[in-house]
């Protein structure tokens, strides 16, 4: 069989999108109209960009299985040869009309080929995607556990069972624009790629975050023998240098941190990573041990500082002092910390966002992100603020964290972008950033 993983890239989007992002539902970063926000939004366009590690999955697994695979990034279907059996797309809540754009000229031009449709976003939407098929659940499970032949591929196909992380080949990023990707300044090391030890998050703020729609609430995580073996793997085909882990919560199983960390040891393994999780499954002892690894990046879920907000929406705060305990380590050893908040979450005010950012600016982290709370499809948030007849956006390109989607209960869109681009100007454009930043450009070179 041959198959064709098309990644769409729509050429008139002129600012930073992944895909990947945000559980698979992907992002738009779009900061706002000042020259300040501008300028931010200009800066991540360029500094950011990330492969969709399932493409890479699936190619492994089809190239196992003796298919006949080809990745190719394309904005339109000049690209595609007319011979392939199978087609496969990932769909995303940024661009899914421009995908079902490609898809339907797929189809066109390759009258022989399945064209389908996989991802997050296609799973709680698959009425939205115009194709053959669309797979609702972990597609890698779908092709490695349940398909049979093409002629099953047809109308929306529900994915019986979740992957388990072991049964994942190496990624393959063959015929991927590895020069291209990039992580900076949270990992600046290049070429970079991606890579998973774990799916899933049953933490209570699945209420509102997409990880737990695309994945799950059950933990599943990949030995670490495999995982220092997809390294090395990485390492020796493509020269990779930098790795963030796209897991949702890094390090919930402790031991397989630990094996982790021995064998990257062991086997004198050298590289650069960063990882995503909650500040309580760390402390200093387990942070110095994966800094000893190669551990430089941590993104982090702050997202607000107002326990009643957080209360509100299903979130369970990080005791403060440990927090900031944890943030002043990683600053005293090494490691960076990117910050993630959100504002207009529900009970949230003009005061508390305002006291979010001063807190933002007094953890000093090397990243903050501010982002517009957004009722994604397919979350418990999602179905009440419809419910309630609060929705106001009804085109889910929109659904972005960019800007407000719903009415909410004490601010307008307009004073929460106003609020948002506040917080970056702030943020990123006062002395104290400036100066940390060209002391953590230094220092780079002697960590």
């Amino acid at each position: 069989m041959k198959i064709a993983l098309i990644n769409v890239s729509d050429p008139d989007r002129k600012v930073a999108m992944n895909k990947d992002l945000a559980g698979g539902m992907g992002t738009f970063s779009n900061f706002g109209v000042s020259l300040t926000s501008r300028l931010v939004s200009s800066m991540k366009k360029k500094s950011v960009k990330i492969p969709v590690l399932s493409y890479a999955y699936l190619q492994g697994i089809f190239k196992k299985q003796g298919h006949e695979v080809d990745y190719i990034e394309c904005a339109d279907v000049d690209e595609i040869d007319d011979d392939y059996d199978l087609i496969l797309i990932y769909g995303s809540i940024v661009d899914f009309k421009y995908e079902n754009e490609i898809g339907k000229k797929a189809r066109e031009k390759c009258r022989k080929a399945k064209v389908g449709f996989f991802g997050t976003f296609p799973s709680v939407k698959p009425e939205l995607f115009k194709c053959d098929f669309v797979l609702k659940g972990e597609a890698e499970g779908y092709f490695l556990y349940e398909f049979k032949k093409l002629e099953e591929l047809k109308g929306v196909i529900n994915i019986k069972k979740n992957v388990e992380m072991n049964d994942l080949p190496t990624p393959d990023y063959t015929g991927f624009p590895i020069q291209e990707y990039s992580y900076f300044p949270a990992i600046k090391e290049k070429p970079f790629l991606v890579l998973q030890a774990s799916r899933g998050c049953p933490y209570s703020c699945g209420y509102y975050c997409p990880y737990p729609t695309g994945q799950g609430s059950r933990y599943r995580i990949r030995d670490a023998e495999k995982i220092v073996d997809d390294i090395e793997t990485m390492i020796k085909k493509h020269g990779v240098k930098g790795v963030q882990f796209r897991d949702p919560i890094f390090g919930l199983n402790k031991k397989q941190v630990e094996d982790f960390i021995k064998l990257m040891k062991e086997r004198n393994v050298k590289i650069k990573f960063g990882i995503e999780t909650r500040l309580d499954l760390l402390n200093r002892e387990m942070l110095k041990n994966l800094f000893d690894v190669g551990l430089r990046n941590l993104n982090i879920g702050v997202e607000t500082m107002h326990e009643d907000v957080a209360k509100a929406n299903k979130r369970m705060l990080i005791d403060v002092q440990h927090q900031e305990d944890v943030i002043l380590y990683c600053h005293k050893i090494g490691v960076k910390i990117s910050a993630f908040y959100i504002f207009g979450l529900a009970t949230d005010t003009e005061e508390n966002i305002k006291k979010t950012v001063d807190y933002a600016i007094k953890l000093n982290t090397n990243v903050a992100q501010f982002c517009i709370s957004c009722p994604y499809p397919g979350t418990k948030y999602y179905d009440e603020v419809k419910e309630k007849g609060l929705l106001r956006e009804e085109d889910f390109e929109r659904f972005n964290s960019t800007s407000l989607v719903f009415e909410h209960n004490n601010l307008s869109a307009e004073k929460l972008m106003e609020l948002k681009e506040y917080a970056f100007k702030k943020y990123y454009f006062r002395p104290g950033y400036m100066a940390n930043f060209l002391r953590w450009r230094v220092r780079e070179f002697w960590l």
